[in-house]
């Protein structure tokens, strides 16, 4: 894994070197924050910033970041931009440790879109609140408290995603993606808990997870079509833009996990009158179609682009915002997220334009098919329960493409914990 990461590595910086093309011709979309010539941005942009931020899930957060955007040299294509690269380094007080780095440019391979990331993430005190939501009660006393971490258990993950997009006409177009994971977990290895006091190790006592998949390897595949109407991807005000796509694992790594997953994902922008007030939601859905996929890829979200560094969980920052991470695990599930996105401060300080944005928001989801859940129709009934949140979020953009984020949300249920503060990048969705 490591020298093919390498040999991928290798083969990108000789692309990126050799990659520079002619810009493409600017759309009226493009220019939707740049009022004349004056305010286009040439050359390298970097953007270097601490890490200093909070979840709820996770605790504090510090480190490092920087982002790069190459314009080009005159004539500027800004908004647009050859490429950007993203890094990032951080450790959480809860334990977790995450470095992330991406890659994205139109311009690398002509006509396609192309997108890699490389994500490590450490955790000793991995979330866990068991299969299918409400089915295992949420108590409160036993979350990391006085020698207790029931809910956690300790993970290592390394993925490797490689992703390519491409258009069939005017607004459809094409997805394909490669995703590489290792996942290694077990016990806690965490002094202040009790390693056999967990949720985690009562279900693989219990046979719930399976020895033979604590850990493993594997390689997923994904295809699909794409449908975008928007006006200004970082920020739309306009426009729908909508996935289908199928993905899975072939098992070629022996685990004998092979899948076959299916999932939808629905976004519309609306801009009812004044331009500074856009209505959007977000509606998803995803199911195994074939196959026994391991219990470590149910919380993940099937995406062709991670917006949050972390594609997982129905529940937390990148689904239901409020409710604890991880909170909903199933074998299929549906969720939908309704915002109102009020810009309200535009200005310009040592020649950066700045955007101040407020979005409440409205998330709810819930498990659609269970996972390993025994024939029982109370049981059935507590997993398809309804899970909601309300809160709001406020957006600081930088030139049109950079967005720092924080975000507060509250459950409706006392059983998906209390609220959650989050500071992240970007929109959601």
């Amino acid at each position: 894994m490591r020298r093919l990461t390498c040999i991928i590595s290798l083969i990108l910086c000789t692309g990126i070197l050799a990659g520079a093309q002619d810009p493409l011709p600017l759309q009226e979309s493009d220019l939707k924050f740049v009022d004349s010539q004056k305010g286009f941005k040439q050359g390298l942009y970097v953007i270097p910033l601490p890490v200093l931020s909070y979840s709820s899930d996770l605790g504090l957060q510090y480190g490092a970041y920087v982002d790069m955007y190459d314009y080009g040299r005159e004539p500027s294509i800004f908004p647009r931009y050859f490429h950007h690269f993203h890094v990032e380094a951080s450790h959480y007080t809860k334990g977790q440790t995450f470095v992330y780095g991406e890659y994205e440019s139109e311009f690398l391979i002509p006509g396609v879109r192309f997108i890699t990331s490389l994500t490590w993430q450490n955790d000793p005190l991995y979330q866990f609140y068991g299969f299918n939501g409400s089915v295992t009660p949420y108590d409160r006393t036993l979350d990391r408290r006085e020698g207790v971490a029931y809910y956690c258990y300790r993970r290592d993950m390394l993925r490797f995603l490689a992703s390519f997009q491409g258009r069939l006409g005017r607004n459809w177009g094409w997805m394909a993606a490669l995703n590489m994971r290792r996942i290694r977990s077990g016990d806690l290895d965490f002094d202040a808990y009790d390693s056999s006091n967990t949720l985690f190790h009562k279900y693989t006592g219990e046979g719930l997870i399976h020895e033979d998949e604590l850990s493993g390897a594997l390689c997923e595949f994904l295809g699909g079509v794409k449908y975008d109407t928007r006006d200004f991807e970082p920020d739309p005000s306009s426009g729908v833009w909508g996935e289908l796509y199928l993905n899975g694992s072939p098992d070629l790594f022996s685990t004998g996990y092979p899948y076959l997953k299916a999932a939808l994902r629905w976004r519309h922008y609306i801009t009812p009158g004044p331009t500074w007030l856009t209505l959007a939601y977000h509606l998803g859905y995803q199911t195994t179609l074939l196959g026994n996929p391991p219990f470590y890829v149910e919380q993940n979200i099937s995406t062709i682009q991670v917006r949050q560094g972390c594609a997982e969980g129905l529940g937390g920052i990148n689904t239901l915002r409020g409710v604890l991470g991880n909170r909903l695990v199933g074998d299929a599930y549906a969720w939908a997220n309704f915002e109102i996105r009020l810009r309200i401060l535009q200005f310009n300080l040592a020649g950066i334009d700045f955007a101040v944005s407020l979005n409440p928001f409205f998330d709810t989801g819930m498990i659609v098919k269970p996972f390993r859940l025994a024939d029982s129709q109370e049981l059935l009934r507590l997993a398809r329960i309804l899970h909601c949140s309300a809160g709001t979020g406020l957006k600081l953009g930088m030139d049109s493409n950079f967005m720092m984020s924080v975000e507060w949300g509250m459950p409706f249920r006392s059983d998906d914990g209390r609220s959650s503060l989050y500071f992240a990048l970007n929109y959601i969705f």
